[in-house]
């Protein structure tokens, strides 16, 4: 289990790094980075398993 984190965390802190290098160089103030596709995957995830999904739900009260 620790090497697969340990193989994410660079790429992730890499692309942490590439955002504030931009934001440095074009003086992004107020600016939203959104990553389309780890949303995507959390959407996928969220259809695989759809108990996860009501859970994630702020909506949902859990009582039907």
């Amino acid at each position: 289990m620790s090497q697969q984190s340990d193989k994410t965390r660079p790429l992730a802190r890499g692309i942490q790094d590439d955002i504030a290098q931009l934001e440095r160089a074009f003086s992004l103030q107020n600016w939203r980075y959104i990553d389309i596709d780890r949303q995507e995957r959390l959407a996928g995830i969220l259809d695989r398993w759809p108990l996860l999904a009501e859970l994630a739900d702020p909506t949902s009260s859990g009582e039907q």
